[in-house]
């Protein structure tokens, strides 16, 4: 048993030290707007859409779910759900657009505001890319994330005929509608009252 506290003191500080940066590992908090770039391994003839795009992350326990938005080759949303371990990060990345496309991302997150890893991407006509990524923290404000803006339509629903031509056409007799309502007469009537007379 140790007596000394200067050496119980001087013991603690140590162990503090010692456990002070795998506290800091497990208490880091990814929550906020990244800017992800990924990189492909064999370019393709296909438009990669996941060359640039800005996620906004949310945390709940180790759970990371949130919304992202990219330009390339057209303005599209997506969403974005993982999962962190200490360094480790995993997400799905779901591109809202057509044609839909999917992406598992795998990496380590070197402290609370870069990530790198790889990832494997495709698209529902099969077309696929894989590659690394690396994504960095831009602010903790997800308040300031803007989903892309999609373009108008490019054409105008063209309804044939116009107001005059409504007016023109002949209505037709309304035709008259048979009541089912049975008749009845009502018959008021009130009773005399007939009051003894007294006798005389």
């Amino acid at each position: 048993m140790i007596r000394n506290p200067i050496l119980i003191c001087a013991a603690l500080t140590y162990l503090l030290a010692i456990a002070a940066p795998a506290l800091a590992e497990n208490d880091a908090d990814l929550a906020g707007l990244w800017a992800f770039r990924c990189e492909e391994d064999q370019v393709s003839g296909d438009p990669f859409p996941l060359e640039e795009f800005t996620a906004a992350l949310f945390m709940m326990g180790s759970a990371i779910s949130g919304a992202c938005t990219g330009e390339i080759p057209d303005p599209w949303n997506g969403m974005v759900a993982g999962h962190f371990d200490g360094s480790s990060i995993d997400l799905e990345v779901l591109l809202i657009k057509s044609p839909l496309t999917v992406a598992k991302m795998t990496g380590i997150a070197n402290d609370s505001t870069a990530i790198a890893g790889t990832f494997v991407c495709s698209d529902e006509t099969g077309a696929g890319w894989t590659g690394s990524f690396s994504a960095s923290m831009t602010t903790p404000d997800t308040s300031l994330f803007e989903p892309a803006a999609f373009e108008p339509l490019t054409f105008v629903p063209v309804v044939s005929g116009g107001i005059s031509d409504f007016e023109e056409e002949t209505m037709a007799a309304p035709v008259e509608e048979v009541s089912n309502k049975r008749e009845m007469q009502v018959i008021s009537y009130t009773r005399d009252t007939i009051y003894p007379r007294p006798v005389m």
